[in-house]
């Protein structure tokens, strides 16, 4: 356990602070050349919608990381409840101003896809709300038998089903500063 940073005793670290600045490093490789491409084909840049609140860690430094110009822009969407159970809905805000018309190239990064409802959800209102393209990118792919959706891009993929805090994620509103990811184990 970091002595700086205490954490409950259930808690992992599952990604050092260094991993995850690594796959934020490659992502951005990945993505730099279709940054690029749209930018000169369409004479736009990219849109980048930052799905709120876990993403904006990773939204940030992934946009920083990109060394091209990029319109960040904000989604809410909502598929848990304080509990942490999943809720049958899935609450979206997204404000159309930031979106500026149609034929817009959407980059969505999230901070972890798990059923893929809500990243399946928000793209499908994206497209019909006219975007010329939608990339999806998650800091953690949680890789179910049951998934809707699958991102184009992950940093990490991951199996189980522990409970993420750390990098922007929480638990109770606690530990989304940490630069670490740690991941929740049952007792026993």
């Amino acid at each position: 356990m970091d002595p700086i940073r205490p954490i409950e005793p259930e808690y992992e670290e599952l990604y050092s602070a260094e991993a995850v600045q690594a796959a934020v490093q490659r992502l951005a490789a990945e993505l730099t050349p279709w940054v690029r491409e749209v930018s000169a084909d369409s004479g736009s840049q990219v849109l980048a919608l930052c799905v709120l609140r876990g993403g904006f860690l990773f939204f940030s430094d992934l946009l920083k990381a990109i060394p091209l110009s990029i319109q960040p822009a904000f989604v809410r969407c909502r598929s848990y409840a304080a509990t942490s159970v999943l809720q049958p809905e899935t609450e979206l805000e997204v404000n159309l101003e930031d979106f500026e018309g149609e034929g817009r190239h959407l980059l969505v990064i999230d901070d972890v896809c798990d059923s893929g409802r809500t990243l399946a959800i928000l793209r499908s209102r994206l497209l019909a709300h006219g975007a010329a393209s939608v990339r999806t990118v998650a800091l953690i792919h949680r890789r179910r038998l049951d998934s809707q959706f699958t991102p184009d891009h992950a940093a990490f993929y991951y199996d189980g089903p522990e409970w993420f805090a750390g990098y922007g994620m929480d638990d109770c509103h606690r530990y989304m500063n940490y630069p670490a990811v740690y991941a929740r184990y049952a007792k026993g």
